[in-house]
């Protein structure tokens, strides 16, 4: 009974607990890059963006 929790095949098995570090690694990686973005994203560029465009065409509008 007490052979059945022994692995046979050790060299080819994979510690489940390294794969959980790692994996808890990645996961922290990726949060601590995502925490340091920028916030100004494409959406508020091109807000910002269309703005100026606008007030450029009244300005042209208003000198002619």
């Amino acid at each position: 009974m007490a052979d059945q929790n022994v692995p046979h095949n050790v060299e080819n098995e994979q510690d489940p607990g390294a794969s959980t570090q790692m994996f808890r690694a990645f996961v922290n990686e990726g949060q601590a890059e995502a925490a340091s973005e920028p916030k100004v994203n494409g959406r508020v560029l091109a807000v910002v963006g269309g703005a100026v465009l606008l007030i450029a065409i009244i300005a042209a509008i208003a000198v002619l």
